[in-house]
């Protein structure tokens, strides 16, 4: 892929995700989850990059998909400490409103899957091979940060920088991993609970029909997955 195509890409499919984030809450009702669920999960940040990454053959290791090891756990630990322990020092844990973990867990399982995939697995891996390590880390948590547009409750400046910095830290931990998506999938998933925890208000209104779509979008991925390792392995047997 020639130098800045990949860049226009990414901008291209972080645009394409910002509409139809927007799209799915402007419509509200079950037409969210043809957007939200579909649309920016399913179609934009699950099969179209595993597509681009069919055409060049490659696997689901080249998305970052890879076993833990002492190294990566000791990694996830040190950065959750570090990003939940500097959130929870200052508050009143007693004013915490923990319930609403239940019905926001399975959509944000989903919700960080997604995120984790697209910035971390597949941009982050190939911004790096072009650009290097420090810029790759730089544009992974400013397509973090943008991404958040569609979401009507984070389109502040603030919001914005808040979600740069933090952005950031989970491609940092995504390179000190060794490019282990897993990683950054556990240090994210912890964050996004604390932040919908603490700022319920700005994001979508989760109903039990919102835990009900996203277990089904879940399975839906895993079948992709299943069958993209599949074909990887039959292309590879045929060679």
């Amino acid at each position: 892929m020639k130098k800045h195509k990949f860049l226009l890409q990414a901008f291209l499919i972080v645009a394409g995700i910002i509409a139809a984030i927007s799209l799915a809450n402007m419509v509200a009702g079950n037409g969210f989850y043809l957007f939200y669920n579909f649309g920016y999960g399913i179609l934009l940040s699950t099969a179209l990059p595993l597509w681009f990454v069919y055409k060049e053959n490659g696997t689901l290791q080249s998305l970052g998909i890879k076993r833990l090891g002492l190294k990566q756990l000791i990694i996830i630990v040190s950065f959750i400490v570090f990003s939940i322990g500097g959130q929870l020092i200052p508050l009143d844990l007693a004013a915490i409103e923990f319930e609403l973990f239940y019905i926001s867990c399975v959509p944000l399982i989903m919700t960080t899957f997604f995120e984790e995939f697209l910035f971390r697995g597949y941009m982050q891996i190939r911004l790096e091979k072009q650009y290097g390590w420090i810029v790759a880390v730089l544009l992974s948590g400013f397509f973090f940060s943008i991404y958040h547009l569609g979401y009507p409750g984070f389109r502040t400046i603030t919001d914005l920088l808040i979600l740069f910095a933090v952005g950031i830290g989970f491609a940092l931990s995504f390179k000190l991993s060794g490019g282990n998506v897993v990683v950054s999938y556990l240090v994210n998933l912890p964050n996004a609970f604390l932040t919908y925890i603490l700022k319920a208000g700005q994001f979508p209104i989760f109903y039990r029909s919102t835990t009900v779509f996203a277990g089904i979008t879940i399975a839906f991925v895993f079948i992709i997955l299943f069958f993209f390792r599949r074909k990887g392995r039959s292309d590879c047997h045929v060679l």
